[in-house]
């Protein structure tokens, strides 16, 4: 079982890039082996969004390609075109709120005036950190069949373009929460940017596309981040989610992949004599 604990008391349902960090880094120390004379070691995870399927291409003992196969997706025609009164001089801002193992407040980027680029990042988190609070306050949304209310994290996009191959390719930057918003401190109106494209994320953004009718049930889907990496999503069936006693939802099957790098072996230790054993905060964790 897996799982995620962020700073700002999240605890996603799932976590895409979190998944594809937890399989690199049980396959390359041993803890799940790598299947010989094969390329791909299959095995599951057990997520909060549930089980969750990973096929893993190993070369020379490193994980060099991750898919994971996420719980279904879904965008509701209720939640999509949504219009948020955002304060303080930001207006109304059309959103969609889509589901991929969190719930996303997804915006197009250039109708708030935002260009997706690292150097504007404190504004992406200001606005994006004030749009989403609107958002939950105005629009609550929750899972139909588990409890899991949002929306609870938020991704600016730029348009989507379509592959020469097929398929559609889009840039996004998603901002995660480092604290409380409140709206009488602007000293709160602050959040993090994901340095990866965002798993949880790109399968929100494909639902609401495929909602829209841009994106095909099997078209690859090339997802980049503020920083350029890139993960690829697939769609790969249409499902129903919820039911019996919770209005049925038009869901998607959404793979997506990726790699990543084990960057350190630390061992953790607590000090009988260390004034702080439970960790501490401070105002900014920057």
């Amino acid at each position: 079982g897996v799982l995620g604990a962020e700073q700002g008391k999240i605890s996603p349902a799932m976590s895409g890039h979190n998944v594809i960090c937890v399989a690199t880094a049980l396959l390359e120390t041993g803890m799940v082996p790598i299947e010989r004379g094969s390329a791909t070691t299959t095995f599951h995870l057990d997520l909060p969004a549930g089980l969750v399927q990973v096929k893993a291409q190993c070369e020379h003992g490193k994980a060099t390609q991750v898919e994971l196969r996420n719980a279904p997706a879904f965008c509701r025609p209720c939640d999509m075109g949504v219009e948020v009164d955002v304060p303080l001089g930001v207006g109304k801002v059309t959103v969609d709120i889509a589901y991929g193992g969190m719930f996303y407040v997804i915006v197009d980027a250039a109708s708030v005036g935002l260009v997706l680029e690292p150097q504007n990042g404190r504004e992406i988190c200001r606005l994006g950190e004030m749009i989403k609070v609107a958002a939950r306050e105005q629009h609550p949304v929750n899972h139909p069949e588990i409890d899991y209310p949002g929306p609870d994290i938020l991704a600016f996009r730029d348009p989507a373009v379509r592959l020469p191959g097929g398929g559609l390719a889009a840039r996004n930057a998603v901002v995660m929460s480092n604290g409380e918003l409140r709206w009488d401190d602007p000293a709160t109106h602050t959040g993090m940017l994901d340095r990866s494209p965002c798993g949880t994320g790109t399968c929100a953004i494909m639902a609401a596309l495929h909602a829209r009718g841009e994106l095909r049930v099997g078209e690859p889907f090339e997802h980049s981040s503020i920083l350029g990496t890139k993960f690829i999503g697939r769609l790969h069936e249409e499902v129903v989610v919820g039911g019996g006693g919770t209005e049925p939802v038009r869901a998607v099957v959404p793979t997506i992949s990726g790699r990543a790098w084990i960057t350190q072996h630390a061992t953790v230790v607590c000090d009988p004599s260390d004034p702080f054993p439970e960790g501490y905060k401070v105002g900014d964790i920057w």
